[in-house]
């Protein structure tokens, strides 16, 4: 996980800057759409999450591991795509990040800077 305090401000801010510790997660599945088997990540010492989900999927984050993916309301990211996204501080010390595929079997990597 990043230590931020190791980091300057404008690096622990700055999503294209100097990053700090590369964390690799377990690759993910989704064996289901449904709701409640939205998979929830504890990110709370990373600065930024690469993601990458090999189909399209739904992401928030939240304060606490209970917090399911509502399709009706939550963002979606497009699959075979890299994304880099700034983990946000306002939640409080623990933060998760809850994704869910929009189809089944699809594949979630994530790395936290």
């Amino acid at each position: 996980m990043a230590n931020l305090h190791k980091l300057t401000v404008q690096e622990a801010m700055n999503a294209s800057g100097a990053g700090g510790v590369w964390t690799v997660n377990s690759a993910a599945t989704h064996a289901s759409t449904a709701e409640a088997h939205t998979i929830h990540v504890d990110v709370s010492g990373a600065g930024q999450l690469g993601i990458y989900s090999a189909g399209d999927i739904y992401i928030k984050f939240s304060a606490n591991a209970g917090e399911d993916i509502e399709t009706d309301d939550d963002l979606t990211l497009i699959g075979s795509t890299l994304v880099f996204i700034t983990v946000p501080r306002g939640l409080g010390s623990t933060i998760y990040f809850n994704h869910l595929g929009k189809s089944a079997a699809c594949e979630v990597r994530i790395v936290e800077v």
